[in-house]
């Protein structure tokens, strides 16, 4: 697991921020949570792959802005995350769904954490079923740690 001095760090998915942004947790309700999440992305607890960024961009509702606006938690594509990226999508060819445009990042996300040994922090709920897997299932399977977003606050330790 890669550590910031003795803290996990996290690989978040597209759903895992906005089941935190627009679902359950908003700004405009829950400041307090967006100040924790704003510490974590400056002190590098939480990051985010280029992928997911591109899936923000394509919200209307702040949540790119706010994720731009912390680049040090943006981690670009490197050598290391496609060859992982290559190795989960010849294993696990329907976690994306050309045809329906689906979970496009999703691999992306699963690489990032294996490449540097992080916990996924999703919205996805387990498929159980490798045929058509969702992140939980091929991250269970890989042996990736993979949580929901309030077990990342538990986590930490956050409260209100």
């Amino acid at each position: 697991m890669e550590h910031i001095g003795s803290v996990l760090a996290y690989s978040l998915d597209t759903s895992g921020i906005l089941d935190a942004w627009t679902r359950h947790y908003p700004p405009d309700v829950f400041p307090s949570i967006w100040d924790h999440m704003d510490k974590a992305a400056q002190s590098g607890v939480i990051l985010v792959i280029d992928e997911v960024m591109r899936e923000l961009e394509k919200k209307d509702d702040g949540v790119h802005k706010w994720a731009k606006a912390r680049g040090h938690m943006i981690v670009p594509i490197d050598v290391g995350i496609q060859k992982h990226v290559v190795d989960i999508m010849a294993k696990y060819s329907r976690l994306v769904d050309s045809k329906k445009n689906r979970s496009g990042c999703d691999p992306w996300v699963i690489a990032l954490a294996r490449d540097r040994q992080l916990t996924v922090v999703t919205g996805e709920k387990a498929s159980n079923s490798l045929v058509k897997p969702k992140i939980p299932d091929v991250c269970k399977d890989l042996g990736i740690p993979c949580i929901e977003i309030i077990d990342f606050f538990r986590e930490q330790t956050w409260r209100l």
